[in-house]
């Protein structure tokens, strides 16, 4: 009787970790999957602080519309500092994005800012991109976030990047963002 109900106990977990298994797989193919595009605008340095304006175009490749769809740029003023940690403290509250069908994209341009004061000499070279979003057809919610080095291609010198606050206005193809990490959630 101890033989059989191991054996039953044993085989109603096999059964229960096989569903939980399927229940994944289908939750991963029933919802939203937003990801981002980015591309520089321009780099505005004045006596007040430095910020960027980037074009972000998130698109839903999911077979479920995205709801609450909120793009937040964030200048890291610490290399060391986790992009990911940054990005789970933007949208902390909620608010209102937009919603997003399936296969559809959507350009949003945004900016980054940061006093003077918070910068001082130099200006922070990395940059995230972090993307929240809500799964209409359930309380799901998902985010993904990139990370980007700016760099100011110097003219001549195409192995050189580097960042000068002076006032002005830098864009491309000058001002480049380079990939340096990613996840999604």
């Amino acid at each position: 009787m101890a033989a059989a109900m191991i054996a039953f106990v044993v085989v109603a977990w096999l059964q229960w970790r096989t569903l939980r298994g399927i229940e994944r797989l289908m939750s991963a193919t029933q919802r939203p999957w937003v990801a981002a595009s980015v591309e520089p605008v321009q780099l505005v340095f004045d006596d007040k602080g430095g910020g960027i304006t980037l074009k972000v175009t998130v698109k839903n490749s999911g077979a479920v519309p995205a709801i609450d769809v909120l793009t937040t740029p964030i200048l890291l003023l610490d290399a060391k500092q986790p992009f990911r940690q940054a990005c789970r403290q933007t949208g902390v509250g909620g608010g209102l994005g937009p919603a997003l069908a399936t296969n559809e994209a959507l350009p949003k341009t945004s900016t980054a800012w940061l006093a003077r004061g918070d910068f001082g000499k130099t200006f922070p070279g990395l940059l995230a991109v972090c993307v929240k979003y809500r799964f209409a057809n359930s309380r799901g919610t998902a985010e993904a976030g990139y990370l980007f080095s700016i760099a100011q291609r110097a003219p001549g010198r195409p192995d050189v990047s580097v960042i000068e606050p002076k006032n002005g206005t830098l864009i491309p193809p000058e001002l480049v963002l380079l990939p340096a990490g990613s996840y999604y959630d």
